[in-house]
């Protein structure tokens, strides 16, 4: 199942167990159920799960990126696994054709040797990356209540930040960033009508109030930018070290295949051959990580722009945008 429909079978599973009185998010009714009934990742979003209060965004955000974490870390771990396999297989498809060679004494043992040392080391990380998907398969179940198998493969289709998209998450953040901030403005506000009308600010109130909260308003935009700066400088990071862990990739993949054309072909040596598919496969390891990581920072900014909920199709318009 996609990851927006796995995220909103925990926005289920969350009101379920009671939690919605607290969020402020009204969720329709479904059967308490291990597995997804329904396609609801193709339901409309439903107004009844705008957003209507701070405290409920954060909480929804909250949740969703908890959820986000987990899903990534399991696909990051299922692809990882897989990428293991592969070298796995490749490694011993290499043995037998350097045994092929020794019997026709066209190699030596002491390569046969070595390259048998370097196929149980790839044996120990398959081991290994076995281990680390069951036990993230382990959490991912614990807080879905879905198997592991059930997650599609997550796909970043936005790619990229562009300037512009940037630019509107950085607006967002600053009407929907903080516990304190809706609250804020909407005193603010009726403070500011009752000075227009001549109402009275309430007891124990002063002009002096008014002003204080419009500082506090300012500390809160501040924060919000600084937050927002940060989550940026991240992602931005995030996209350079993918990019140049890609590159390194593209590169490994071409000294591979020209390493397995000189062994192939009796000009290269088994040895050489072998190192270059266990760098390649250190190369494509490393860019599934950087991938996971850039794609949860993007989801840092989307979670301080409030918008988590919306960029995945569960609600509505939130009610701050």
């Amino acid at each position: 199942m996609t990851l927006a429909t796995v995220l909103r079978h925990v926005l289920l599973l969350d009101r379920d167990n009671g939690s919605a009185t607290h969020t402020g998010v009204a969720l329709p009714p479904t059967p308490a159920t291990s597995r997804v009934q329904g396609p609801l990742a193709n339901h409309p979003p439903d107004p009844s799960l705008a957003v209507t209060d701070e405290s409920a965004l954060r909480r929804m955000n909250s949740l969703l990126g908890i959820t986000l974490d987990i899903c990534l870390q399991l696909d990051t771990a299922r692809l990882q696994l897989q990428n293991a396999i592969s070298t796995q297989r490749e490694m011993e498809t290499l043995l037998e054709m350097v045994a092929a060679r020794m019997e026709a004494g066209q190699a030596h043992q002491s390569v046969h040797r070595r390259i048998t040392t370097l196929l149980m080391a790839e044996r120990d990380t398959v081991s290994e990356a076995v281990r680390e998907w069951n036990r993230i398969g382990r959490r991912f179940t614990q807080h879905t209540r879905l198997l592991p198998a059930q997650l599609d493969s997550v796909v970043d289709t936005l790619g990229p930040l562009p300037a512009d998209e940037m630019d509107r998450l950085a607006e967002a953040c600053l009407l929907t960033h903080a516990d304190v901030h809706f609250r804020l403005r909407q005193r603010a506000r009726a403070r500011a009508a009752d000075r227009l009308t001549g109402a009275s600010t309430g007891p124990g109130r002063t002009p002096e109030d008014f002003h204080d909260w419009i500082a506090r308003m300012e500390e809160v935009r501040a924060q919000a930018a600084a937050d927002f700066a940060s989550a940026r400088e991240a992602y931005l990071d995030a996209a350079l070290n993918l990019d140049r862990g890609h590159a390194s990739f593209v590169r490994a993949r071409s000294l591979r295949r020209t390493a397995e054309t000189g062994f192939r072909h009796g000009s290269g040596s088994a040895l050489h051959f072998s190192d270059a598919i266990l760098e390649e496969s250190r190369r494509m390891h490393a860019v599934l990580a950087l991938q996971a990581r850039r794609l949860a920072a993007k989801h840092q900014l989307y979670s301080l722009a409030g918008l988590l909920p919306k960029q995945y199709g569960l609600v509505g318009p939130l009610t701050w945008h």
